[in-house]
């Protein structure tokens, strides 16, 4: 919906008036009618007029208000019932006031008309008017009816604001209404379209349900006609009925008190939440898209700008002669002198019940009852002893309508005291949650032990139902069903409170779990010592106690036992045994990069597999691959005395299983090498001496002429034996590695032993001429 100017109205505009002395009876103001409807953009749309009519000081401007806002709502508000507006926004529109003298004269619109769809996509402008309150003191009753019958005459939707029930004299009222009405129309056809009658204030919604249901069941009682019924209220019935296409009502509940409060600004936290509820309802059902009433005369739908030439048709027939004036219905001095019985009656009830339901303590049923009894017996009384005009029968009939009214302001006094119930209840509540605040401050932040939580809650609901006690008056032998429910209220919010502690016990015992993960994890990158990772344990596991014991709102319990810190404890455990896997195969990795580290360093200083070494080099060098395995071992890890990894590393009391294996890996590794070592020395011998022999065998094989002097060579045997001797251990050492500057060698002895007893069988004569005449060769 939009709003056909982009300029906000403060308050309705006055269209029709009731003229001054000397004049025309009623005054029409053309230039703010023009201003309304023949602006542009809208004067030629269906009208759409919803009007509202009835006693003075009834909320009829109250209640338009409320059209207003739900028309300029956008239409997801207006679907969501969000169009009611915030909880303390005021409400604007109509002009509208508290207390007991009237508001508006004669006929009012709202400035802007509103244009709206309907559910068939035609456009239509909607028009809000707002009358003069009937039979208020400056009012005779011909300018009520008029006014009555001109708002009717000109609406497609006239609701009648009745207060708190469709009574015999609103009908009669409604028949002079409208039979003043029928004297401007022509033709005869239904004079009226829709009426919607709008009880306010419905007290009764045990026989009658709030809404157009219980509205429909009370309509059709009150306008049904009865074969021996008073013709003269059959003729009222019939009457109405044939003045209007279609007539409904609505049954609306009291807003609450504080409409009659004079600061009362229409803010929704004010009113009571079956009269929302009932708006919800009510205000839709006339605007709505698929509900709108355009405005019809003779079968027509009627435009805009059309309106303004019945505005001025209908004052004209009013102001001329044509139209007889009418006349009071309340002429009998009986009536007004019952009336006024009545009145004092009431302020009696009222005197009696007033200060008992504003007073500083809410009343049970029982006592309210009690309280409504009392008062009702003393207005009864000074109903009886007020001097009255009339017949028993009329005496009687305004007593019972006395009783009535007593009764329905006995609901309005169930509703003030049901809010001093509320506000009871209220502070009860509130005191249990201080109660609850002053240990945890915030009801989110609460972590208990449960047994301290049920110690707090006791306490919390003992305070509570002293508050409630002090501010409620309740017989002895009654029981309070409002204490019960406070009862209730107080143990679901125990089982609330129990399902937060829980949860926050459950999030600290995550916390501290983390806090300990966090302070162990930092010796989770590399391996170290088992004693370190015990103390590194303690350590973690006392800053996860302290961050679980801060959490809580307090710790000065004795409790033995304590369900959380012991899950804690246990997912400590449990974090424990996976840390102590993982340090397992941390150290385990740090010593397979341990061997690594001794096997490259061995190939590093050995050339070539083939290479030999003096056993002490060899042992040297086994220590020196030791240390750079060590070494490799402890990269990134605290170099402790107490290392029991590094101890186990280089020490023969192993007691790890994977220690002893990886320490045996590397000794193994040693004796390996001792065993190439060994053998690579002795190949290295065994070609050296055999070197020595070829070297042998070239000096000592003479030419065959030279045969003859096989004494001189064996005289000359030494030097050639000198000669090789040296050219083997040589070669030797060519295949040694490493210092030579041990002072024993026993490869190099064995060498020398060999290459003597070769020496030795060269010098025999008898083996060397043997071997020499067979052309063979000593070595």
């Amino acid at each position: 919906m939009s709003v056909a100017s982009e300029s906000a109205a403060n308050a309705g505009v006055p269209v029709v008036r009731p003229g001054g002395g000397g004049g025309a009876r009623y005054e029409l103001d053309e230039e703010a009618l023009r201003r309304v409807l023949l602006r542009p953009g809208v004067q030629e749309l269906p009208a759409v007029v919803v009007s509202v009519a009835g006693a003075y000081r009834g909320g009829k401007s109250f209640i338009l208000d409320f059209f207003l806002r739900y028309l300029t709502a956008p239409p997801c508000s207006q679907q969501s019932g969000g169009w009611l507006g915030k909880e303390d926004e005021q409400l604007k529109g109509f002009h509208w006031r508290g207390g007991g003298e009237r508001d508006t004269t004669g006929i009012h619109l709202w400035p802007e008309p509103i244009v709206t769809t309907t559910s068939n996509g035609e456009k239509v402008a909607v028009l809000l008017m707002d009358t003069q309150g009937t039979f208020d003191s400056d009012s005779t009753i011909g300018q009520n009816s008029t006014i009555f019958a001109l708002s009717t005459l000109i609406s497609s939707v006239q609701i009648y604001n009745l207060s708190g029930n469709i009574k015999e004299d609103d009908l009669q009222h409604l028949q002079l209404f409208t039979a003043y009405g029928k004297l401007a129309c022509e033709g005869d056809e239904k004079a009226f379209q829709t009426l919607l009658f709008l009880v306010r204030d419905w007290a009764s919604e045990y026989e009658h349900a709030y809404g157009y249901c219980g509205g429909d069941s009370l309509l059709s009682k009150r306008l049904q006609s009865k074969p021996n019924q008073n013709p003269e209220l059959r003729e009222v019935r019939d009457h109405i009925r044939s003045c209007f296409d279609s007539i409904k009502c609505f049954l609306m509940p009291h807003p609450g008190l504080a409409v009659e409060k004079q600061n009362f600004t229409g803010c929704l936290r004010e009113l009571r939440e079956e009269f929302r509820s009932a708006l919800l309802e009510l205000v839709p059902s006339l605007f709505d898209s698929e509900r709108l009433t355009p405005k019809l005369i003779n079968g027509e739908r009627v435009r805009v700008q059309d309106l303004f030439d019945y505005f001025r048709k209908y004052v004209d027939i009013y102001n001329s002669d044509e139209a007889p004036e009418a006349t009071t219905i309340y002429k009998a001095t009986a009536d007004a002198c019952l009336l006024a019985a009545s009145r004092a009656a009431s302020s009696a009830y009222a005197a009696c019940m007033e200060p008992r339901i504003n007073g500083p303590r809410s009343l049970s049923r029982r006592v309210l009852a009690d309280a409504h009894a009392a008062a009702r017996a003393s207005a009864e009384k000074v109903y009886a002893q007020k001097k009255k005009l009339g017949s028993q029968t009329d005496v009687q009939d305004r007593l019972q309508e006395l009783i009535k009214e007593l009764q329905a302001s006995l609901s309005h006094y169930e509703l003030s005291n049901d809010a001093n119930v509320r506000k009871t209840v209220s502070l009860a509540r509130k005191a249990y949650d201080t109660t609850v605040s002053n240990v945890c401050g915030d009801h989110a932040q609460l972590c208990l032990h449960p047994d301290d939580l049920k110690e707090l809650h006791d306490k919390a609901y003992e305070e509570a139902l002293k508050v409630f006690d002090s501010a409620r008056e309740v017989y002895e032998d009654e029981e309070d069903e409002q204490r019960t429910a406070l009862v209730k209220s107080l143990e679901q919010q125990y089982d609330h409170l129990r399902a937060i502690n829980e949860q926050n016990n459950r999030s600290a015992v995550l916390g501290a779990r983390d806090q300990y993960v966090t302070r162990m994890q930092l010796l989770m990158d590399t391996g170290v010592s088992s004693h370190k990772l015990q103390a590194q344990n303690q350590v973690a596991k006392e800053d996860a106690i302290n961050f679980f014991a801060k959490k809580r709102n307090h710790t000065s319990t004795n409790h033995s036992k304590d369900p959380y810190l012991e899950n804690l404890m246990k997912e400590i455990s449990s974090n424990f045994v996976e840390y102590e896997k993982a340090n397992i195969n941390n150290n385990q990795r740090n010593m397979q990069v341990a061997e690594s580290a001794y096997i490259n360093y061995i190939n590093s200083e050995r050339e070539s597999q083939t290479c030999c070494l003096h056993p002490r080099t060899l042992d040297s060098l086994h220590k020196r691959a030791m240390d750079a395995a060590l070494e490799a071992f402890m990269t990134n890890r605290e170099r402790s005395e107490e290392d029991n990894f590094k101890m186990e590393l280089i020490k023969e009391s192993i007691i790890k299983d994977y220690l002893l294996h990886c320490y045996n890996k590397l000794e193994q590794r040693g004796l390996d090498l001792v065993s190439l070592n060994k053998f690579n020395n002795e190949e290295s011998v065994k070609k050296a001496l055999n070197l020595y022999c070829m070297k042998m065998d070239q000096y000592t094989r003479p030419a065959v002429m030279c045969k003859l002097l096989v004494p001189c060579t064996l005289a000359r045997l030494p030097s050639y034996h000198e000669n090789a001797r040296t050219l083997a251990i040589s070669d030797y050492r060519s295949r040694r590695r490493g210092a030579d500057g041990y002072g024993d060698d026993a490869y190099l002895d064995d060498l020398n032993q060999r290459m003597g007893v070769a020496c030795a069988k060269y010098r025999n004569p008898a083996y060397y001429c043997l071997f020499w005449l067979l052309g063979g060769n000593i070595g």
